[in-house]
């Protein structure tokens, strides 16, 4: 239970700690601890708790304030400025404000400035302890949620070029409005939403003021791509492909390429699959099941590890597989899908496949013995035909690696055009090596082929030419 009753406080300080203590215990704390540098932490909190806090300071700053904090204050004001006032998902300058509300405190303190009444204090407590629609849920447990995969990438432009890619292979390319338009990954609103909350929180990772991280904005429309996409994806259905993905992987990329922060290190990001349709709200994060950056039969293998470990496994004889997760109804259907859409994406064999056939009928056997389970039984209750499941999980793995690795047509027959291309100056050379090494009998084979020549093509007299 909250505690409402009125703050009391006796300098600047104080309040600066108790908003800062009730914003940690309600939104929780994000923290950047560079290589050999000392951890920097400070309130996850939301653009709506920025501005009520900075109501409780604003009036005092301009009064009492010295004109350097006075001027830091309006770069501060003019980024949340461009912020919703209601918005609920993590403020871009959370780690500025903090910093200068510490620094203003000080100098407030110093400076004698009477404090702000108690309402403008409580009125900015009461909106920490509101629970947003946005804010952390209670975890459940792994049958709710798959994690699909985790990045870590020593660059933005690492970060935002590995999520195009990862993307595409996963969604596959959105539309183009002309031939000329670099094609976007066809992202879901929920995927969407989660990348704009992801990326808005690197800004504020960076930067010890306002003025970086409102200069960045600026220079790469972020903000507003964002704000302008938000308004419609959390609104539209969450699976369904957002309308806005060539504007919103543009600005994306013009933030992570052409910032100044683009060779800085982002946080690592964690990509969720939630079980249900819902719209586009936070997913809960539970057990982390890896879907590594590696070829399908590895990431087959490296999946069953896992579930192996999280649900526990048993050992099979005479089959395929040796052993086999515990896996739950929940979880075989949510792999069904998963690799149903990559062996969409690079199609069922490569032209000069002939033994695809087999390793098909099994999958699609056991992709409707998945959809056969009635949808009233339990989804943590342990699939009964796990053995069957997976042998075809990793066969088709196996199957889908083949066919992205097997050439087309077009590119065997590109390889031959390349591999004469390359061996022509080769053989020319040889040709008139042979020649320069052996220039007597080159010139009898030449003399001899001119004579032959020459035979063959002369003209021919007729018979009442010859005669006298």
């Amino acid at each position: 239970m909250s505690d409402s009753r009125p703050f009391a406080s006796q300098s600047w300080a104080e309040v600066y700690q108790a908003l800062r203590a009730k914003a940690e215990a309600s939104r929780g704390t994000v923290t950047v601890a560079p290589q050999g540098s000392p951890g920097t932490a400070w309130p996850h909190t939301t653009s709506r708790d920025a501005f009520a806090i900075a109501l409780v300071f604003d009036a005092a700053i301009d009064e009492h304030a010295s004109g350097a904090m006075v001027a830091r204050w309006i770069v501060e004001s003019d980024l949340l400025a461009g912020e919703p006032d209601d918005g609920t998902e993590p403020y871009v300058g959370n780690r500025s404000l903090w910093e200068t509300l510490a620094a203003a405190a000080v100098e407030l303190d110093r400076a004698h400035a009477p404090l702000p009444a108690s309402s403008v204090i409580d009125d900015a407590m009461r909106e920490l302890e509101t629970v947003h629609p946005t804010a952390p849920r209670e975890r459940r447990n792994a049958s709710g949620t798959m994690l699909v995969t985790v990045f870590a990438e020593p660059t933005w432009r690492a970060m935002a070029l590995r999520q195009i890619e990862f993307f595409r292979a996963l969604r596959g390319n959105g539309p183009r409005a002309n031939p000329f338009e670099l094609p976007a990954p066809a992202t879901t609103n929920t995927d969407v939403v989660a990348l704009a909350v992801y990326w808005s929180d690197q800004l504020a990772h960076l930067g010890a003021s306002a003025s970086d991280t409102h200069h960045r904005l600026v220079y790469s429309c972020w903000r507003e791509v964002v704000h302008r996409v938000l308004r419609d994806a959390k609104t539209a259905p969450g699976r369904a492909p957002c309308a806005h993905n060539p504007e919103f992987w543009t600005s994306l990329l013009l933030l992570t390429t052409q910032s100044d922060a683009c060779d800085a290190a982002p946080m690592p990001w964690a990509f969720h699959d939630a079980s249900s349709h819902r719209n586009a709200a936070p997913v809960d994060t539970g057990p982390t099941l890896v879907f590594p950056p590696a070829q399908a039969d590895d990431a087959a293998r490296m999946q069953r590890d896992e579930y192996s470990r999280l649900r526990g496994e048993d050992t099979v004889t005479g089959r395929l597989v040796s052993r086999v997760p515990r896996t739950t109804v929940y979880d075989v259907r949510q792999l069904a899908e998963r690799w149903s859409e990559l062996l969409a994406k690079v199609g069922e064999h490569g032209f000069a496949d002939v033994s695809y056939r087999h390793v098909l009928d099994r999958w699609h056997n056991a992709v409707a013995q998945v959809a056969a389970v009635p949808q009233d039984v339990d989804p943590n209750s342990v699939y009964t035909h796990n053995t069957d499941f997976w042998e075809a999980v990793i066969t088709i793995a196996i199957q889908i690696a083949t066919t992205a690795e097997a050439p087309t047509r077009w590119e065997l027959a590109k390889q031959a055009v390349q591999k004469v291309a390359q061996e022509l100056p080769q053989r020319l050379k040889s040709f008139w090596d042979d020649i320069l090494s052996h220039p007597l009998l080159s010139f009898g084979i030449g003399a001899s082929s001119a004579v032959f020549l020459y035979l063959l093509t002369r003209p021919r007299r007729s018979n009442t030419e010859s005669q006298p």
